[in-house]
């Protein structure tokens, strides 16, 4: 009898279809819908999160990655939180607001532990993300944090993030920590509309 030829079953080639396959292996198949079934899998296994990772660093189609961003969120763990945060430098600005999105679907109290360090980072840019992410996160560290970048940071526009931040939090308790921004820059008109701002927020004018 003629030999037939393996089809690929619901877009899996056949070694990734096969029963008792290892999603990991499918997670490097040249089909993106089988990767994207591995994703799928291995969201439910946080000892996939280092593969995940190293998949999301490389990983073009758009749907793929968007379910590999979804694996590690629904991991929740400390160790996803840790992988994503390195692509916040990613010059992938798609990759980069994909972390972002799913940091903020993760548990507080796992994220900001790794992304409270960004604060003193030496790119500017990424201490501006940290700013950003920082204050969408419910964390009681969160105003003492965004504090202590519009105390100390030199660059004013992670200041004014910060600032953002703070006024996104609704939390009428950063309005001291905001009007000390335009002791440091009295001469910066966009500190000056900004505190001015935050002032109308708080004040609920």
């Amino acid at each position: 009898m003629a030999l037939v030829k393996a089809r690929k079953i619901d877009g899996a080639t056949p070694a990734a279809a096969a029963e008792g396959g290892d999603p990991l292996a499918w997670l490097e198949d040249a089909d993106p819908a089988q990767r994207r079934r591995a994703a799928h899998v291995l969201g439910e296994r946080p000892d996939a999160v280092p593969a995940l990772s190293a998949r999301l660093a490389r990983e073009e189609d758009p749907s793929v990655r968007e379910t590999l961003l979804t694996a590690l969120v629904r991991t929740g763990t400390a160790e996803a939180a840790a992988a994503l945060v390195p692509h916040l430098a990613s010059e992938d600005v798609g990759l980069r607001n994909g972390v972002i999105e799913s940091l903020q679907q993760m548990p507080a109290a796992v994220v900001m532990p790794e992304v409270a360090p960004l604060l003193t980072a030496a790119d500017s840019d990424l201490r501006i993300f940290a700013a950003q992410l920082i204050g969408k996160l419910p964390h009681p560290d969160r105003l003492d944090l965004l504090a202590g970048v519009i105390d100390h940071d030199p660059h004013v526009n992670v200041c004014l993030s910060a600032v953002e931040a703070l006024m996104e939090s609704g939390d009428p308790a950063a309005l001291p920590v905001v009007e000390r921004l335009g002791a440091r820059f009295p001469d910066d008109s966009f500190v000056a509309f900004s505190v001015d701002a935050a002032r109308r927020l708080f004040s609920g004018a």
